[in-house]
């Protein structure tokens, strides 16, 4: 029997800047930059000159520009050394000209003597050692300042301004970036992938948060890793390696990404560093051999004794494990490296208690292998929020988000949201803008478990992480065993989740005896029990399949608190396949200019193994088999578009539906109720549609629901609320919504239902027989209505059925063949099934027909046909039907007691036809 093999890898994808040279001719640069800053001082000549920038009441900044001379590419204030009377300086360095009344000193003209002292200015105590000075850099390979600006502490730079570290006196100066080629960020999109009918959008936008730059000389490649969350909670890792390729103006970036639903970060890096490497040199096989290679021929082990190698410009390891997560080595490496123990305590307790963090760097990368390290060291919870490992400036709204969230952001996101934990990788530091209530006695004893890994706090390796090529050291780095440190975090998870079993019975879990229980940490628990991250495991754990190996180990794991829970079976090696050199001669080479930014198709070969095929889980409802699925299938296709038909109405604008957006959650818990499919579709309209009315508490209520049915980590729905949030203040001013004046009590309740009916032509065109609604309900199974032949009566025709309003007719179709535009057939499905209904102009609300009975509750199936029976009972449909439709029936046959037949010429009332 053939063995089927699962890929590791979905895709491989070449990003890089799209329509560079169109882009390179719309920059506007600038002609003139800050070339000369002149120090005035003394408050005779403070007061005289007041168009210069004010520092204080006794200094000045005399801005001056020019297009000849060398830009001003850094400024901030120096000790510098004094001896002899004469200043120290470094190469690196220019002294601002300093002015006291008629006096100057020309410092950077040779004349370095010790003449004045800027202490004195801002009221310092100055000596004769050291003195205080203005200096400024002409960085050739840094971009030039068009403008200087002074600041307050606290305030956030205006549009396009960069505040200096350096604080004066409760201030601190701002620059802005002239416009020039390199200071400009490029458009850039996926110019080629394979598989091509694989490809995600947004893994561009991801991989370059802060679009692409152009450098005037080559840069190193570096790397940078990422997650992105699908509509369904699926997790993609991606990697990417960016490197640069020479144009007309310089260097621009581009990029290789392979990505995975595996966590193989550190394994996908050596592939595509293999890979930048076989570009770079003579090959005898193409690039296309070694890519399809990579995605079709590297596969997941099958059992975790089993390891696979990639025999590349080095070995590259494949392991799996049943047990626990996997995780990537430098992920740990980079988060010790950066925080100390108190900090990684305090920022793990910030994820338990589900705060809104942002992670700070100025390295995209950084705060990626942190989220990395972070969601590993949660094992058994899993964090279900907003994620995002770096921040593009395009969805910057998710921040303001009433939501947690995990976040990696840049230094000036940071200064413009400062609302949420704080964590700046760069300098170790945590600003905590909600509280962290940690018990002082946990923190301390959690903090001296992770003692033995002080030595690996290494600041200076933030230079380093993301270089793809790292420089070799003096000294050899010590690496750091990850799993000492996820065993400290299991333990302490164990810790608080011991016996947690005893206290579920019956699908129910006793909290206030499981707290009870726990009294030494009570304080810490209670409230972590109110996160989403402890409901929601104990939630699966009530309801674990056999195929949850991952948690049924850490159940395991609970037997034996102190033991070594992080161990792997003996190892068997194989190797994965090599490129397939079939049809390619080894006398001949290739060799490439540039990285193709296009991929031949002809190079590529046929895999040679053989894959499983993934069947979408969702597939009972998205392609249903049974005809009670259909029917279901149906069913829920009409709540959907009503969903859809909201949104397109309220876009529309013509009338204020405000009181329907407040009825759509009850829609949603009568969909669950009911066990009708609810895809992310409904989610998404319900967001936009909150969002537009500013219906912030019934959005919160959506995302509970959302995620009580498993869409919790779709950040791409949370997206369509803020973006449609963003439109709305936008538009706002600008658009006015028509509010509709007419006076319910105007007009009698049967006036205005005799202008909203609809009727009914179900009769067949060629033997005139006559169908029920029942029937038609039933013609669902099928794309059209069949007038099924019984001997007697029936001519097996297939026929549409006329649907009347206002003496215009529309062909029925089921409703999952029909658009959100066809407003009358949409509005008799509305009205079928009792769903509010009020978007035609002018409708009241007593024109809205409100069904309060449900459809039954799912019942077991088991004993009815099903399409893998040989026959089909005659009295099946109508139990489908009724089962599915009966409640909706009942009512319509309601209506018919109370309501008289009318005459005229159009065809029968969609309430009669069961008589």
């Amino acid at each position: 029997m053939n063995i089927l093999y699962q890929r590791i890898y979905n895709q491989f994808s070449i990003i890089a800047p799209s329509n560079l040279t169109q882009q390179l001719e719309s920059i506007q640069v600038d002609k003139e930059y800050i070339t000369n800053i002149t120090v005035i001082v003394g408050t005779h000549e403070c007061k005289k000159k007041t168009h210069h920038l004010r520092i204080n009441d006794q200094m000045l900044l005399k801005i001056e520009k020019d297009s000849a001379k060398p830009p001003i590419t850094d400024l901030s204030f120096y000790y510098l050394d004094v001896h002899d009377q004469k200043l120290k300086l470094t190469n690196d360095l220019n002294i601002c000209t300093i002015q006291e009344d008629d006096s100057k000193w020309h410092y950077q003209n040779g004349n370095l003597d010790f003449t004045y002292d800027l202490s004195k200015v801002f009221g310092y105590q100055s000596n004769h050692k050291t003195a205080l000075i203005l200096c400024y850099k002409t960085d050739p390979m840094q971009d030039p300042w068009s403008d200087l600006i002074l600041i307050s502490k606290n305030q956030i730079p205006p549009e396009g301004f960069y505040k200096l570290s350096q604080s004066i006196q409760n201030s601190h100066l701002a620059y802005s970036l002239a416009n020039t080629y390199h200071s400009a960020k490029y458009q850039f999109e996926i110019t080629d992938s394979y598989p091509q009918n694989n490809e995600k959008p947004e893994l561009a936008m991801f991989c370059f948060p802060n679009g692409i730059s152009l450098y005037r000389n080559n840069q190193f490649p570096k790397y940078n890793h990422y997650i992105l969350t699908s509509e369904t909670g699926e997790r993609t890792y991606c990697t990417a390696l960016i490197f640069c390729e020479q144009n007309l103006k310089g260097f621009h970036e581009m990029a290789i990404v392979l990505s995975s639903n595996y966590c193989y970060s550190e394994q996908s890096l050596e592939l595509l560093k293999n890979l930048y490497q076989i570009y770079i040199a003579k090959n005898v096989l193409p690039l296309e051999r070694y890519i399809c290679n990579i995605v079709d021929e590297i596969v997941l082990p099958q059992d975790p004794t089993e390891t696979y190698i990639y025999n590349g410009a080095k070995q590259i390891f494949f392991f799996q494990s049943n047990c626990f997560p996997l995780c990537s080595n430098q992920a740990f490496q980079c988060l010790f490296a950066v925080l100390n123990k108190k900090n990684i305590v305090l920022l793990y307790f910030a994820l338990l208690y589900e705060k809104k963090i942002q992670l700070i760097s100025s390295k995209p990368v950084i705060s990626s292998l942190v989220i990395e390290a972070l969601l590993t060291l949660l094992y058994p919870f899993e964090f279900t929020h907003i994620l995002i490992s770096s921040l593009p400036e395009d969805l910057e709204q998710y921040l303001e988000a009433p939501l947690p969230y995990l976040i990696g952001i840049n230094k000036k996101q940071a200064e413009k949201y400062p609302d949420a934990i704080q964590v700046f990788l760069d300098s170790n530091n945590i600003k905590q803008s909600q509280p962290i209530d940690v018990p002082e006695d946990i923190f301390d004893k959690f903090v001296l478990k992770l003692k033995e890994f002080d030595k690996y706090y290494n600041p200076e390796l933030i230079d380093t992480i993301g270089d793809a090529f790292p420089m070799p050291r003096e000294d050899e780095l010590e690496m750091i065993d990850q799993y000492q440190v996820r065993e400290v975090f299991l333990r302490f998870n164990i810790f608080i989740l011991q016996d947690y079993k005893k206290f579920i019975d019956k699908q129910v879990f006793k909290e206030k005896l499981f707290v009870k229980s726990k009294q030494r940490i009570k304080q810490f628990l209670e409230p972590f029990m109110e996160t989403r991250l402890f409901t929601f495991f104990i939630q699966v754990r009530m309801q674990l399949s056999q195929n949850d190996s991952q948690l049924e180990y850490f159940d395991d794991c609970l037997k034996d608190p102190k033991g070594d829970h992080f161990t792997l079976p003996v190892q068997v090696f194989k190797d994965y396949l090599q490129p397939n050199d079939e049809d390619f001669k080894k006398d001949k080479h290739f060799q490439y200019c540039t990285f193709p930014l296009k991929l031949n198709d002809q190079f590529f070969s046929k895999p040679r193994l053989e894959f499983l095929k993934h069947e979408n889980p969702f597939s009972v409802y998205l392609f249903p088999k049974t005809q009670i699925d259909i029917l279901r299938f149906e069913l829920a296709h009409i709540y959907k578009q009503w969903f859809r038909f909201l949104v397109y109405k309220i876009e529309e604008g013509k009338i204020d539906l405000t009181d329907l957006v407040k009825y759509s959650i009850h829609l949603l818990k009568e969909m669950k109720q009911n066990n009708l499919y609810i895809d992310s579709d409904i989610f998404k309209n319900a967001m936009i549609a909150c969002a537009h009315y500013q219906m912030n508490d019934l959005a919160l209520q959506f995302i509970q629901q959302m995620r009580v049915l498993g869409y919790q980590k779709q950040i791409q729905i949370y997206q369509y609320y803020f973006q449609t949030q963003q439109n709305h203040k936008k538009q706002k001013k600008a658009q006015q919504v028509i509010q509709q004046t007419t006076n319910p009590s105007s007009r009698s309740l049967s006036n205005r239902q005799s202008d909203y009916k609809f009727y009914l032509d179900a009769k067949c065109p060629r033997c005139g027989r006559r169908y029920a609604i029942d029937d038609i309900l039933a013609s669902f199974i099928q794309d059209n209505m069949e007038c099924k032949s019984n001997g007697t009566l029936g001519c097996n025709n297939k026929f549409d059925v006329q649907l009347f309003f206002n003496d215009k007719v529309h062909y029925l179709k089921k409703p999952s063949k029909i658009e959100k535009e066809s407003k009358i057939i949409n509005m008799f499905y509305f009205y079928l099934i009792g769903l509010p209904y009020r978007f035609l102009k002018n409708q009241q609300d007593d024109d809205i027909v409100y069904s309060s009975k449900k459809i039954p509750i799912y019942v077991d199936y088991g004993g009815l046909y099903t399409d893998e029976n040989d026959e089909c009972p005659t009295n099946y449909i109508q139990k489908v039907v009724n089962e599915v439709f009966g409640m909706f029936l009942e009512r319509m046959r309601e209506i018919i007691q109370k309501q008289e037949i009318p005459k005229g010429k159009h065809q029968r009332r969609v309430s009669d036809l069961s008589d």
